[in-house]
């Protein structure tokens, strides 16, 4: 935090309405995050200029909540094929999480049903990016 608090509110302003366009849920996510900075940057507005320092770090608290619970959606998800992890579906081609991996009982699957020739982010992870965790 600077000195100045309307800087700083400003800043969290401009940290809420900014989310990289590939992010999930872009679209909801930067429509809760805008509804967000009106509704405190209109507080700030009726309030006392020495409440500005309060708003913006009760901004830049609830950005963190909401991001913290995209990262806990983003964790219950299948890192290949996007679906919802399903505990109850426990088939070898099922929506469980296998083992203590980022992937669905149904994207190992398929990854170990194809041909010798295939190369995918559940079987050569290092060439794309990742440690296979």
């Amino acid at each position: 935090m600077s000195n100045d608090p309307m800087r700083d509110l400003l800043q969290a302003v401009v940290d809420a309405l900014t989310l990289p366009p590939d992010t999930p849920d872009y679209d909801q996510r930067l429509l809760n995050r805008a509804t967000l900075a009106h509704t405190v940057a209109s507080a700030a507005l009726a309030e006392a200029p020495a409440d500005l320092e309060w708003d913006a770090d009760y901004l830049q608290r609830k950005l963190a909540d909401e991001q913290a619970e995209a990262a806990d959606r983003e964790n219950n998800r299948c890192r290949r094929c996007r679906a919802p992890f399903d505990p109850a579906d426990a088939r070898f081609d099922g929506r469980a999480r296998h083992r203590e991996t980022p992937w669905c009982r149904q994207c190992v699957d398929n990854c170990h049903d194809s041909g010798s020739e295939h190369v995918c982010v559940i079987c050569a992870p290092a060439r794309y990016g990742g440690d296979g965790r």
